[in-house]
């Protein structure tokens, strides 16, 4: 068989390899609260857009791109995930490019292989939200500079990389940054060219900055937060725990954690993987790249910077660690086996991922959703605590126009991706006004109360004083409908 069309052979492979898993989370995955968002953002008017990110999350790229595609009648979380899914497929084509480029062939086909498994970047991949991009674009950054390293050529594709990240995250900027320190090691002329380029990338982003710093602290305290929660010993680990595909994911994400002896001993390959993968020659971009942002996030973490929670900041790690560990592979026998053992438990716990997604029950804004279409058929006057209206509304579907969802409190209406009680507390008359309402018009009225918040009592003496009855317990919240809703039953 002709060299050229193995080649094409092998590269088609990774191509299938990659774009499976993915495309079957797309399908299999239940949505939740950040791709509810998303899809909330995406149907807002340009101002109204701008407006709302200056609140909450980050640049507006991702949800333009959804706005795009579901102008042609594709529901929101459908087209984010479908542009997710492309995105993370062709990152893991491109991540082994810019590895064979660097370290050969084989290095190349192993980093591909072990991209295409691992499972946050399948997780990243099947998602509505921004990690797939900034994935593709680290990818492309990464491979970029090697082309730049090899031949001088890839300042323009290096720009679009870095404008790419940066106006699809807040992490894009520290990946600029990365980049920017493995430019310094690159041969003059062409370190003036690399570091012009991510100079060009940054500033495409700076009108948007001011956008980004007016964005108040409690949109993302909850990240401190849950970096204070973790023992002291953890938080040394932390940004690298992870990166392994056998990792104890489930802490934090909707991916299976594994035996502590197995975590351990996948650990335990992926370092001598790491270190073989340093040694090797033209491995000290890829070894900035990998230490870089990991000791980064650490330190600002560390500092009571809101940057990093498990599962979403290894996305600037992993092209250079898995570049590293595809030229270790690539080389040694021995290096090879451990290398196939990890993409084989890459795919396994992916594998068990999926089935997990394909057996999950109905997460409860869906739940709720169906017993107010069920208690309220014509809609009516819904009251929601917490920070679940952008599911209920999303899972509402044609017939979240018949229903108007009131937050309680109201100021919590105006960033609905994140609710802080201490931050968002109801006026001094919000609840009378409120209860004079419900009591006076001609609609049925229901409420989703949500336990151990400030307004939990609030709501459930409202609920008791309009005579509301409780239709469904479900996860951490309790629906009252109107006395003429249908009865549905209460979790046991």
């Amino acid at each position: 068989m002709p060299r050229a069309l193995t080649e094409r052979s092998w590269w088609l492979a990774l191509a299938l390899a990659a774009l499976a898993p993915r495309a079957a989370g797309a399908f299999l995955r239940r949505p939740w609260h950040d791709e509810y968002f998303t899809a909330w953002a995406s149907k807002l008017p340009l101002a109204d857009l701008v407006a709302a990110l200056r609140l909450d999350s980050g640049p507006p790229l991702p949800y333009l791109l959804v706005k795009l595609f579901a102008s042609v009648g594709s529901d929101p979380i459908a087209a984010a995930r479908a542009i997710s899914v492309a995105a993370g497929t062709a990152a893991v084509l491109i991540a082994a490019l810019a590895s064979r480029r660097a370290f050969g062939d084989r290095a190349g086909w192993w980093t591909g292989a072990l991209l295409a498994v691992h499972p946050l970047a399948v997780a990243w991949s099947c998602e509505g939200r921004a990690y797939a991009l900034v994935l593709l674009a680290a990818a492309w950054a990464w491979e970029r500079m090697e082309a730049m390293s090899s031949n001088g050529r890839g300042a323009v594709g290096l720009a679009f990389a870095v404008a790419l990240a940066c106006w699809s995250h807040g992490l894009g900027m520290l990946l600029a940054a990365v980049l920017a320190a493995a430019a310094l090691t690159l041969r003059l002329p062409v370190r003036g060219r690399a570091l012009s380029a991510v100079g060009v990338g940054i500033a495409s982003h700076l009108p948007w900055l001011p956008i980004a710093l007016h964005q108040p602290p409690a949109a993302v305290a909850w990240m401190s937060v849950s970096w204070q929660a973790m023992p002291i010993p953890d938080r040394v680990t932390a940004p690298l725990r992870m990166l392994s595909p056998l990792a104890d994911f489930a802490t934090a994400l909707d991916l299976p954690s594994s035996t502590g002896v197995l975590e351990v001993a996948a650990a335990m390959a992926l370092i001598v993987l790491v270190v073989a993968g340093c040694l090797t020659r033209g491995a000290f971009r890829f070894a900035i790249g990998f230490i870089l942002p990991t000791a980064a996030l650490g330190a600002l973490a560390a500092l009571g910077v809101p940057a990093f929670y498990p599962g979403r900041g290894e996305v600037l790690a992993m092209v250079p660690l898995l570049a590293l560990v595809g030229a270790a592979a690539g080389s040694r026998r021995p290096a090879a086996l451990a290398g196939l053992a990890l993409v084989c438990a890459g795919a396994v716990t992916v594998a068990r991922a999926e089935a997990a997604w394909a057996h999950a029950p109905a997460r409860g804004e869906q739940r709720i959703a169906e017993t107010l279409r069920q208690s309220m058929p014509h809609g009516g006057l819904v009251v929601i605590s917490g920070y679940g209206r952008l599911g209920i509304e999303y899972h509402l579907g044609s017939a979240a126009s018949g229903f108007e969802l009131v937050n309680y409190p109201a100021e919590a209406a105006r960033h609905p991706g994140w609710y802080d009680p201490f931050v968002d507390r109801p006026a001094s008359d919000e609840l009378n006004q409120l209860r004079q309402r419900a009591s006076s018009v001609r609609i049925p009225v229901a409420e989703v109360v949500s336990r151990g918040l400030p307004t939990t009592t609030d709501l459930s003496r409202l609920a008791s004083s309009l005579g509301l009855r409780p239709a469904l317990d479900v996860e951490d919240s309790i629906v009252f409908v109107s006395p003429g809703g249908s009865a549905l039953p209460l979790r046991p």
